[in-house]
């Protein structure tokens, strides 16, 4: 067989060949734990749980925790109005995991083009529980962190593998979560409370460095920002964490006067409370 055989016949196998170049299109998948070694049914532990201990340790971290433990942003309705979410954020499910103990939290991602498809895994060691969920980021989503576009990829690539191991953790623990949200979100009002003056004060500040118009916070809320009770600066603190975390653009939380439509110049509209069941729904984003 002479060279050009030969370099024919090497071509036409390659793809059963080691080290290939994935072809362009293709999906990739990067796995962790393969299905030979995955820990199925409950298994023996050194030290078991103590669910009232569990509890306990969760409320003292809350009292810490603060904004730190949940976020606030808007969605869009289907009438066409906007609705606010209030969620656990990735930190709150890292710390209720690790306190609840036993347990392994897994996540896989796969490319499809314009966007990642993260599949979180959550096993409880002790019953042998396991979930398992979808999350799908896309790779165009905007920050105000950078505008550089390699970055950017990078930072929705984050973004996205947080939200999949966070939404995984919430559904699997949601009593211990939703403990915690409440503890975190409660105690950050009664702090605000004890000095409200310097809290309002601080959290303009903090708009002006995303940076925000305080006219376009005013109306978001509902008031004047003169007229903020301790809940209404929670509020404000929380969404501006959603958009550190980016979770949120300033744009999508603090819209633009000129979006904010159906309240003529000089009217506030009516103060925007958080719904029912707002973890619930928070759940899914």
């Amino acid at each position: 067989m002479d060279d050009r055989s030969r370099d024919l016949a090497d071509f036409a196998k390659a793809a059963g060949q080691t080290n290939q170049p994935i072809p362009g299109g293709h999906a990739l998948v990067r796995p962790t734990t393969g299905l030979a070694d995955r820990i199925i049914g409950a298994q023996h532990v050194e030290v078991y749980r103590d669910e009232p201990r569990i509890l306990q340790n969760l409320n003292a971290l809350a009292a810490a925790a603060g904004d730190d433990w949940f976020y606030r942003f808007p969605v869009k309705t289907k009438a066409g109005g906007t609705d606010y979410i209030e969620g656990p954020s990735i930190k709150l499910a890292n710390a209720v995991a690790r306190i609840y103990g036993n347990n392994i939290n897994e996540v896989r991602e796969l490319d499809v083009g314009d966007a990642w498809v993260f599949y979180a895994r959550f096993t409880d060691l002790e019953t042998g529980f396991s979930m398992e969920r979808a999350y799908r980021q896309r790779k165009s989503q905007g920050s105000m962190k950078t505008r550089d576009a390699d970055r950017q990829l990078d930072i929705a690539y984050q973004i996205g593998q947080s939200k999949a191991i966070r939404n995984c953790i919430v559904n699997a623990l949601g009593v211990y979560c939703d403990f915690a949200f409440e503890g975190a979100r409660n105690s950050l009002i009664d702090k605000i409370g004890k000095d409200l003056d310097r809290w309002r004060e601080r959290t303009l500040a903090g708009l002006g460095k995303i940076p925000v118009e305080q006219t376009r916070a005013e109306r978001v809320i509902g008031r004047a920002a003169r007229d903020w009770t301790a809940s209404h600066v929670a509020q404000v603190v929380a969404m501006m964490k959603s958009i550190a975390d980016g979770m949120a653009t300033a744009d999508e939380v603090f819209p633009p006067i000129a979006e904010q439509k159906g309240h003529p110049d000089g009217q506030v509209p009516p103060a925007a409370e958080p719904p029912s069941g707002s973890t619930d729904a928070a759940h899914a984003e």
